[in-house]
């Protein structure tokens, strides 16, 4: 199923994803003044910083939820340092999945081929934008299926992580003034959330209807070029 707007299409995996994020804002209106999070602040503040980075680098790498991770950066680091760290963070899971993946590709191979079998056969610069950009895909799975799939580090991180410390803003910020949220920045960030996921979507589209080619065959996701 299809939803159009305006000359976006949401498929219907993303227009639930929409749905949940109103969900969540409202929830999150309602049960706000019910969360102490100026305690969650404070006992953040007297977290080790150096655990907390190495937490923030390595979770992501077994699958926890990066958006999470981001929101507890903005809580212990604030905006600034947070985004700094994120995205060092971001870098380090980068590498580190690529040389994961050169140690045990046949691990990878197993638990990937759905994702693997999304991908089009095309060079490796727009395959990299395409997964990145591909609805539903987990963050761990984008950054391992990369480097399984052939594409090189340089152009691997060159596309990748950008998009991803693009992403990452909202719940650095998310974090940073969860203990002094108010209806008007709930309602911004639900907006934001919007306009990054129509922006993706639209953009996916124009990517996909570009490459113009069926899925990659399984076992064969070496793209072309």
């Amino acid at each position: 199923m299809q939803i159009a707007l305006g000359r976006i299409t949401l498929t219907g995996r993303q227009a639930a994803g929409l749905a949940l994020l109103l969900a969540a804002g409202l929830m999150l209106t309602a049960f706000y003044r019910q969360i102490d999070l100026q305690a969650i602040h404070q006992r953040a503040e007297s977290l080790n910083g150096v655990l907390v980075f190495v937490l923030l680098t390595l979770l992501p790498l077994a699958g926890f939820p990066v958006t999470i991770a981001h929101a507890a950066a903005g809580i212990r680091f604030g905006l600034g340092w947070g985004f700094v760290l994120v995205a060092f963070s971001i870098l380090l899971q980068m590498f580190a999945s690529y040389g994961l993946v050169r140690m045990a590709p046949g691990f990878f191979a197993r638990r990937l081929e759905p994702v693997r079998q999304r991908l089009p056969h095309a060079a490796h610069q727009p395959l990299t934008i395409f997964t990145m950009l591909l609805p539903g895909a987990p963050y761990v799975a984008q950054i391992y299926v990369l480097p399984l799939a052939g594409v090189p580090l340089q152009t691997f991180i060159a596309w990748s992580f950008p998009i991803t410390a693009a992403r990452s803003v909202i719940g650095i910020t998310f974090g940073d003034v969860s203990d002094n949220l108010t209806p008007l920045r709930i309602a911004g960030f639900c907006l934001y959330g919007l306009a990054i996921t129509a922006t993706c979507a639209w953009s996916f589209q124009r990517l996909r209807a570009r490459l113009a080619d069926p899925p990659a065959a399984a076992g064969d996701p070496t793209p072309r070029g």
